[in-house]
C-alpha cells in the first residue's frame, strides 16, 4: 500500500522519482539554479545598468555555443558581482541560460 502511495505521489508530482527510489542526497544550489550548464565567456564591460540588475559585455567568441564575438546583456544572478566593475574592464565571466535569458553567475576584472 505505501508502494502504491508512494506512486501516485511521483505521478501528481509532489516528489520526484528519485525520492521515491529512496536518493536522498541533493546537491541544490542555493541561488536557485539547478540543471543549466555554465558556460564561460570574456569581455569588455560596455555598460551597467542603475540598478545593476543587468551589464552590456562585448564577449569573445563563444565556441561551445558557436557565438561569434559580439555585444549583449546579461543579467547577473548576485547584484554585487556589479559593483566593483566600471565600464572598459575586462571580465572573465560564467553564465547559465534559463528561460530565454542569459544569467551570469561568476566574474572577475
Amino acid at each position: 500500500m505505501q508502494f502504491i502511495s508512494v506512486m501516485l505521489m511521483v505521478i501528481v508530482g509532489t516528489i520526484s522519482p528519485a525520492m521515491a527510489m529512496g536518493d536522498e542526497h541533493h546537491d541544490h544550489p542555493q541561488n536557485g539554479i539547478v540543471t543549466e550548464k555554465t558556460v564561460r565567456g570574456s569581455g569588455t564591460v560596455k555598460s551597467i545598468a542603475q540598478n545593476h540588475e543587468t551589464l552590456r559585455i562585448f564577449h569573445d567568441p563563444i565556441p561551445e555555443l558557436k557565438w561569434p564575438a559580439m555585444n549583449m546583456q546579461f543579467e547577473v544572478i548576485d547584484h554585487e558581482l556589479t559593483h566593483p566593475l566600471e565600464v572598459g574592464d575586462r571580465v572573465n565571466f560564467e553564465f547559465v541560460q534559463k528561460e530565454g535569458k542569459n544569467i551570469i553567475v561568476k566574474m572577475a576584472k
